[in-house]
């Protein structure tokens, strides 16, 4: 189960966001994390943070609009600090 709680941060007027992850979707982000051989969950999410907001636009999720009018994948990758060494 996946929660967020929006709460302030302490000593300060800024807002911080708490996301809780356990259970099977802790499951499945270690799955993902050998699976893309990722360096460890964090790396995960944030690459999945910057693919949605890369491609986050009106023609759907993960899509480019590019010039002659039509729809490609993303083709972002994670950065080399982001993955286990080969």
């Amino acid at each position: 189960m996946i929660t967020v709680e929006e709460k302030p941060k302490n000593g300060s007027s800024e807002k911080e966001i708490e996301v809780t992850i356990d259970n099977g979707d802790l499951k499945l982000i270690d799955s993902l994390v050998d699976a893309y051989s990722f360096k460890d969950r964090q790396s995960l999410i944030k690459f999945a943070i910057g693919t949605l907001l890369e491609g986050n636009n009106n023609e759907g999720i993960f899509t480019i609009k590019t010039e002659d009018n039509k729809r490609t994948l993303s083709k972002i990758a994670p950065s080399a600090d982001m993955v286990k060494a080969k």
